[in-house]
């Protein structure tokens, strides 16, 4: 992922308090000859204050159910995208969207979905937070519950989204 920050913005990145970040930084001069300033680290308590600013924001509105199937099954659609991801995953005070992705995850992988669902929920566990090494590390430990055909299946889908 490529991120531009754009001149005179302050901000802080890093990783989350389970996942890793690696940071490479390109800096030019700009016309006054100032190169960008770099600041002190952050330290544990404004982490936890961000996280939990960010936390409470809005999820982004989902669509899916309506866009593949609101013709066909509105109802299903409507309580997909609105009660689903509209509520449920919305009550991030209650379970943060890291923990309910392992969930939603370790769900799909017991009921044997591996197809685009999984590989969904597999892409946003990952920008939830959850690192290459712990999806490995959930994985093999849901193989003893759900079965060794279904945790290899969910392995090829995870090994491709964490490349």
């Amino acid at each position: 992922m490529s991120i531009t920050i754009g001149a005179g913005v302050n901000h802080w990145h890093g990783a989350a308090a389970h996942s890793s970040l690696t940071h490479i930084a390109i800096t030019l001069n700009n016309d006054e000859g100032n190169a960008a300033e770099w600041g002190d680290a952050v330290d544990d308590a404004t982490y936890q204050d961000a996280h939990a600013q960010l936390e409470g924001t809005p999820l982004a509105p989902v669509s899916a159910g309506r866009d593949q199937l609101g013709d066909f099954a509105p109802l299903f659609a409507e309580l997909n995208d609105d009660v689903l991801f509209g509520r449920v995953w919305a009550r991030r005070a209650e379970l943060g969207a890291r923990d309910r992705s392992v969930v939603t995850v370790c769900s799909l992988i017991a009921s044997g979905i591996t197809d685009s669902s999984l590989a969904y929920h597999l892409s946003t566990a990952r920008d939830n937070g959850v690192g290459r090494d712990e999806i490995a590390e959930i994985i093999t430990h849901a193989a003893f519950y759900v079965g060794w055909p279904k945790a290899w299946a969910a392995f090829r889908l995870a090994a491709d989204i964490w490349k």
